[in-house]
């Protein structure tokens, strides 16, 4: 049976979602869940169009649900009780939802399992490559003050380590990989051209 949800209770949902998200890693805001969302709503309209005859479909109200919470440590250990918990229930969600809510978030990203957790995967992944990704592991990396060198090196890293879970995915990631590992290559040969330099004489 479909998740029912109605747009209201998609906007206690993000207004829920909003302080969570800001900050997390200190450069979350609300705009990254917002744009996940977009990421996997496209992601899905991709995924039906190759989707043979007869294949499971996706839950859009799933989809969003997932969307919306992932990322967020919390959620990940919904409790009785617990403000996102006594959310969900307010919203009359059936318990066995919030379970499958859970379940999901929790292996999201390491093992997705279902279509809806395949196409939120991918998204929160499509932010992490490209010059959207680079410009995070830049932020980053002058946060932790990594060398030049230490950051093409980390992004060389996060762009190997990626795999996409759906083929619409894969598709959207190709040309961002290729143009982040070309910047990596640059990055690291200017950093490297004229040597590190020596300290000035005291």
């Amino acid at each position: 049976m479909a998740l029912a949800l109605d747009s209201a209770s998609k906007a206690r949902i993000l207004d829920f979602v909003r302080p969570l998200s800001v900050g997390l890693d200190g450069m979350t805001n609300y705009g990254f869940v917002e744009r996940r969302i977009r990421i996997s709503d496209f992601l899905e309209g991709e995924e039906g169009e190759d989707r043979p005859s007869g294949g499971a479909g996706v839950d859009p109200n799933r989809l969003f649900l997932i969307a919306a919470f992932a990322g967020l440590p919390s959620a990940r250990r919904i409790t009785p009780d617990s403000r996102e918990d006594l959310l969900l229930r307010s919203l009359r969600l059936p318990l066995e939802e919030i379970r499958i809510l859970v379940s999901s978030l929790s292996r999201i990203e390491s093992d997705p399992q279902t279509p809806e957790e395949k196409i939120v995967h991918d998204a929160m992944l499509l932010e992490s490559v490209g010059a959207y990704g680079v410009t995070q592991i830049l932020v980053s990396g002058a946060r932790e003050r990594m060398t030049l060198a230490e950051m093409a090196n980390e992004i060389d890293a996060k762009m190997d380590a990626v795999r996409f879970a759906t083929e619409a995915g894969r598709r959207l990631a190709g040309e961002r990989i290729a143009y982040a590992k070309d910047f990596a290559a640059k990055l690291r040969a200017e950093a490297a051209e004229f040597g590190t330099p020596e300290p000035l004489a005291g």
